[in-house]
């Protein structure tokens, strides 16, 4: 079925009849439908379909290939680039096709979490994981999606309402043996003498029911409607009404009659909605970081590709060593704080233990940035370390108000806190920069904000330092903000949002697309 659905897709347009050839081969000759297509040469298709099935099967032995040793994720990332569905995501042109392409990014969230919380995630651990979540009755697309904030009505079950809150809100289906619904018993009960837990006396199971009915009512904001039907599909019994609406609204109200009604429309007189193909409408931004910012005042289209297509990429070898190096510092700061004494051998142990071998163009490579890392860790043990300065903070994650409608949020390294003032400390892998660029860097303003908010750190301006170190070179550049500097930056900062939300994203050129993650995508490199 899963390869029915892969040969089916518009990328490959194979037509509906070579389909069915290929699967009554199949079938006559008792193969499976990869097989099938295997012996494509046999079959009595067209020639167009003989070389894509071809093409096809070539993809599947090259990536069946690379199972032992790449993640389902790079897999996948692999299939998109030959298929060139990647390339698709990055030109959508109607509203449709902008959500199938937020459909890919979302799954590829889902999957990068995976994979992170579970090491060595292979394809099989991965499809047994997405199976296991579906039989459980998870719903990626409930899941995944702000209800609220979506212009559109929304068909929800009462447990994956709890917690939002509508205008108006429909309850349906209420008839007895529905809502509530009849109570099934266990297929293996447990016998009572076997649970701890004090059992609840009466009905429980009706109880549990009539806190349902209670959060499904209690979603409405503004309207609640109940509803029930006399009828449901070839029923011929009359259905009584659930005995919760009786409760919730008195007899006296049930009994009153009702005024007349507009006229109930036919089965038949229902008209097809035409799909919705116009402008792709813009949301206003109310959330940025600085990696976005600076992101998009490099280029408005990688923000595009980045972070309102999500379009995924492969990791490179610059962001994995310097993600492994962050790493290593949070976790040799941890065991300072815990009160333990670390040495330069801890510090190789963590290398290891944090080190991700993705990115890198050949073990050779990944040999070399791994000794340059062990270098880094040792100069900085030697020259940076003071076991009598504990960190006030690792890794602090921060949201900050620039305004009413606008949040600014992002991740700092490190916080020392002494003599009642704050440094914040972030770690760089690459070349040093100029005092110059540190004075004006947007990234420590930003950290500036955090540092003085009252919600964060809630220093004064004067009271804060703000210092990059740079592992390579053993350099540390340290500035300041003053509280003017900040007030315009929160000011920059918002018109920077109404700038991203009306722009077009188009290309600007420049040395940085040699390096984007993107360029294969992007008109302007070609």
């Amino acid at each position: 079925m899963a390869l029915y659905r892969v040969l089916s897709l518009d990328y490959f347009d194979l037509s509906a009849r070579d389909l069915a050839a290929i699967n009554n081969y199949a079938r006559r000759y008792n193969l499976s439908l990869f097989e099938a297509c295997e012996k494509v040469d046999k079959i009595f298709v067209s020639g167009k379909t003989k070389e894509k099935i071809d093409w096809l099967v070539k993809m599947v032995h090259r990536h069946l290939k690379l199972l032992p040793k790449e993640t389902a994720g790079q897999i996948l990332y692999y299939f998109l680039e030959d298929t060139g569905l990647l390339k698709e995501l990055a030109e959508y042109k109607t509203l449709t096709e902008e959500k199938r392409a937020q459909n890919i990014a979302s799954f590829f969230d889902r999957l990068k979490t995976y994979e992170i919380d579970h090491e060595g995630a292979s394809v099989m651990v991965v499809v047994d994981w997405i199976n296991l979540s579906m039989s459980l009755g998870e719903s990626p697309l409930a899941n995944n999606v702000d209800w609220v904030e979506e212009n559109r009505v929304s068909l929800l079950t009462v447990h994956s309402a709890k917690g939002l809150e509508f205008p108006v809100v429909f309850l349906v289906n209420l008839v007895a043996a529905r809502f509530p619904t009849r109570q099934r018993r266990e297929q293996i009960p447990l016998p009572e003498e076997l649970i701890k837990e004090i059992l609840p006396t009466g009905d429980y199971h009706e109880q549990e029911e009539r806190r349902l009915f209670y959060v499904g009512m209690t979603r409405a904001r503004d309207r609640l409607f109940l509803t029930a039907a006399d009828y449901y599909g070839e029923g011929k019994r009359e259905k009584k009404l659930s005995p919760f609406v009786v409760e919730a609204i008195s007899e006296e109200v049930l009994t009153r009659p009702v005024g007349q009604t507009t006229e109930q429309l036919g089965l038949l007189s229902w008209q097809p909605v035409a799909e919705e193909e116009g402008e792709i409408i813009r949301q206003p931004v109310n959330y940025l970081s600085f990696s976005q910012v600076n992101t998009f005042k490099t280029c408005p289209r990688q923000y595009r590709f980045r972070y309102l297509q999500r379009i995924p990429v492969l990791p490179s070898a610059a962001a994995s060593f310097g993600n492994t190096m962050h790493q290593v510092l949070r976790d040799f700061y941890q065991m300072v704080r815990n009160g333990q004494k670390p040495t330069k051998k801890d510090l190789s142990k963590l290398l290891i233990k944090n080190w991700s071998a993705e990115g890198y163009t050949s073990k050779a490579h990944e040999r070399r940035m791994k000794q340059r890392g062990e270098k880094m860790l040792t100069d900085f043990y030697d020259q940076a370390y003071d076991s009598k300065r504990v960190p006030k903070g690792l890794e602090q994650a921060f949201v900050i108000k620039a305004s009413p409608t606008l949040r600014i949020g992002g991740k700092i390294d490190r916080t020392d806190e002494y003599r009642g003032k704050l440094e914040i400390i972030d770690y760089k892998t690459g070349k040093v920069m100029d005092q110059k660029n540190v004075d004006q860097s947007l990234q420590m303003t930003v950290y500036a904000l955090a540092a003085t908010d009252p919600g964060v750190y809630n220093k004064t301006a004067e009271k804060v330092a703000l210092s990059f170190y740079f592992l390579d070179s053993g350099e540390k550049r340290t500035t300041k903000r003053t509280a003017n500097q900040l007030k315009e930056a929160k000011k920059e900062l918002i018109e920077i949002a109404k700038e991203i939300a009306k722009s077009a994203f188009e290309p600007t050129p420049g040395i940085w697309c040699d390096f984007c993650d993107y360029k294969l995508l992007c008109e302007a490199w070609r």
